[in-house]
């Protein structure tokens, strides 16, 4: 018994000697390390910036950074052929952005991708653009129409092509920005994308990696676009998830319940977890912090939840205020409602669009 305990005891006294000569961890790292086996996450380790910078740039997966502290997520992809930015946040922060970019590589913004209708993530398309470089004009070889040689379309010696980076988006984003015919935008035309795309989906190569933009239909808008980083195995989802609230969506702009959910089943089936249902693809949001399956399944599971129970009220003959009287977000308000997009407003949204799709009752037969 006395041995026992004796070995116990030189056990005891060893492992705590092997463990005072490991590096001691900050509470972020121990946080990471007793989640999973897949620590230590890459955004556990911040990008130094200048102190007028005041972003966080935390690095994703492979060549992709986020910017946050903006109005908006902005995600950066970078390489020897340039910079690729998926938003712009809003025009007061795009030295900032222009700045961070500057920090993480020398090449220029070669490519600006909107995700979607929200000036709060093209605030800064035109300042960005400005400060990058068209990569079709990069080319001293380049002839045909709309090169420099050839003096561009408009003539007079100017070229075709703009000078700034490339701005891309659905062509839904580009009809909302530029106003209907005849009423005038409130937006000036430097703003606007100048590539668009109306498919389910458009491809790029750049920067060695294949690059997915994904039409995310009738979701937050009729405009959304998701762009996935093929190689570095990242998706920026725009505002189909946020993190600090419910997923809006704006009937106004073509945005429906239905298509964010959609969407969220989307990057679900895209998305591979690396360990125990952690890590693996990573998910930049358009709001909020980086995301792996596993956190939007959960994501995805809450906002169904929230809707069955709407659409099994509806079903019931149960009006809106019935509805609500039953609380279906109670569970999620401590973590989502905000007083932009409170658990009753988002109720609501969801039982307009139900209660509008919901099929009239049949008639009896014979009349």
């Amino acid at each position: 018994m006395k041995r026992t305990v004796v070995g116990l005891l030189v056990f005891a006294a060893l492992t705590a000697a092997i463990h005072a000569q490991q590096p001691k961890l900050t509470r972020a790292e121990e946080a990471i390390v007793a989640r999973s086996m897949e620590q230590p996450q890459p955004s556990a380790y911040p990008v130094a910036m200048p102190p007028d910078v005041k972003l966080e740039v935390l690095p994703v997966l492979g060549n992709v950074y986020l910017l946050a502290g903006a109005k908006s997520n902005v995600v950066v992809q970078i390489g020897e052929e340039g910079t690729f930015v998926v938003d712009t946040a809003t025009a007061d922060r795009s030295d900032e952005i222009v700045k961070a970019i500057g920090v993480l590589t020398r090449r220029p913004v070669s490519y600006i991708v909107n995700t979607g209708f929200d000036p709060d993530h093209f605030g800064g398309n035109e300042k960005i653009s400005d400060a990058g470089l068209n990569p079709t004009l990069n080319q001293p070889n380049l002839t045909g129409p709309g090169s420099r040689q050839a003096g561009g379309f408009g003539g007079g010696g100017q070229p075709g092509r703009q000078e700034g980076a490339i701005i891309f988006a659905h062509e839904n984003t580009l009809n909302r920005m530029s106003a209907p015919t005849g009423e005038k935008s409130l937006y000036p035309i430097a703003m606007w994308p100048t590539n668009t795309f109306f498919t389910d989906k458009k491809t790029m190569w750049f920067n060695d990696e294949p690059i997915e933009l994904i039409h995310a239909p009738a979701a937050h808008t009729d405009g959304d676009v998701m762009v996935f980083f093929r190689h570095s195995d990242v998706i920026a989802a725009g505002d189909v998830i946020n993190t600090f609230g419910y997923a809006p969506f704006d009937p106004k702009l073509g945005g429906t319940i239905k298509g964010v959910l959609s969407a969220l089943n989307d990057i679900i089936d895209i998305a591979v977890p690396r360990f125990n249902q952690q890590g693996g693809t990573r998910i930049v949001p358009g709001h909020g912090r980086i995301l792996n399956e596993a956190d939007v399944v959960e994501y995805r599971d809450m906002i169904t939840i929230i809707h069955d129970r709407v659409k099994l009220g509806i079903e019931k003959g149960m009006t809106l205020a019935q509805i609500k009287a039953q609380q279906p977000t109670l569970d999620y308000d401590g973590l989502y409602s905000t007083k932009e997009l409170t658990g009753d407003m988002y109720v609501e949204a969801i039982y307009n669009e139900l209660a509008k799709a919901k099929p009239a009752t049949a008639t009896a037969r014979g009349n």
